[in-house]
């Protein structure tokens, strides 16, 4: 059985690996390097990396958010950079409360030395209009479009761990998992907060399937379903329904495992708002469900900052519920 310890201390460890959206080859070569000694082969393609299984697919993201300098120690939005676009007002405010007084550095994108290191300070106009002011003056002589990543490394605490642990801490638990011969193939993703992992995702399957479970984290407004160690699954989100066999096996493990079950796509459109865009629906949107499945969260609370949190209970449930459904027949 996996634990939920061991897995906690594997993405505090990863966390030490700076995988900025768009310049994750650091992180990429640690875990590339860690599967082959583990005996896994691998492949390595653009956007992609896999560790080759059995018939399962989990996939996971590996980047996180971060920054790339622009003029005079500013720094710019690194996924929405990425995508070709400045950040929507909400979202510039956002980044905003959620980085004022981080200490982030620059490092290079090969092998992830740190160049420089600052901490965020912000104008009075950041966050305003479609402006993004964050300000690290120890920047102004880092070159334009070098990754900018959080520094702390996250903290295990009284049975929370907290950091900047999406996907980091999907990433962990699918190594654990592999690890313990757990015979499944793993696909590990790039540019997911950029919006662009679906794309080589997708294009690897030369076959239809329904196999596909999306591991990631869902960020609630209240400590509650990380602290009852719920799972957190989906019928659909605003652009695809998933495949009910699929999600199916997901809640028949967790009633198997006495783990409560969320249902996100319910509980959104119960507060009225929107059920938002997922990875897994962009792809069977865009494959028009030749490629599909389901997807399996871990709860957290403190949404994309760099002190996002869940428990040990509910990294445990996802273990338990993940490995239950992979035993359970098609």
């Amino acid at each position: 059985m996996i634990d939920a310890a061991s897995v906690a201390h594997r993405t505090l460890r990863y966390l030490t690996a700076p995988a900025v959206v768009g310049f994750e080859e650091p992180f990429v070569d640690l875990l590339h390097d860690e599967l082959a000694t583990l005996g896994r082969r691998v492949e390595r393609h653009p956007s992609l990396l896999v560790a080759v299984g059995g018939p399962a697919v989990i996939s996971v993201h590996i980047d996180r958010h971060g920054f790339v300098p622009r003029e005079q120690g500013r720094l710019g939005h690194a996924a929405s950079a990425l995508a070709g676009r400045l950040p929507a007002p909400s979202l510039a405010a956002a980044i905003c409360r959620r980085s004022v007084g981080e200490i982030v550095y620059a490092y290079d994108s090969a092998p992830g030395d740190s160049l420089a290191e600052a901490t965020i300070s912000h104008s009075d106009h950041c966050g305003r209009g479609a402006g993004l002011d964050v300000v690290a003056h120890e920047f102004t002589d880092v070159a334009p479009g070098t990754p900018v990543a959080f520094k702390s490394a996250g903290t295990m605490t009284g049975g929370w761990l907290r950091g900047q642990i999406d996907n980091t801490i999907c990433v962990a638990l699918a190594m654990e998992l592999i690890e313990h011969g757990f015979d499944a193939t793993v696909i590990f993703t790039l540019g997911e907060e950029a919006g662009r992992s679906w794309r080589a995702l997708a294009s690897w399957f030369g076959e239809p399937t329904s196999r596909l479970i999306v591991l990631d984290t869902s960020p609630f407004d209240n400590p509650e379903p990380a602290t009852s160690g719920v799972v957190v699954l989906r019928g659909a989100d605003a652009g695809a329904t998933f495949d009910m066999n699929a999600t199916g096996r997901l809640a028949e493990a967790a009633d198997g495992a006495g783990v409560r079950v969320v249902w996100k796509d319910r509980y959104l459109a119960d507060a009225g708002r929107s059920l938002g865009r997922t990875e897994l629906g962009r792809v069977v949107a865009e494959t028009g469900g030749r490629v599909t499945g389901s997807t399996l969260q871990v709860p957290t609370t403190d949404y994309h900052t760099n002190h996002e949190a869940t428990t040990l209970t509910a990294i445990q449930s996802v273990a338990e519920v993940l490995t239950r459904s992979a035993d359970s027949p098609d």
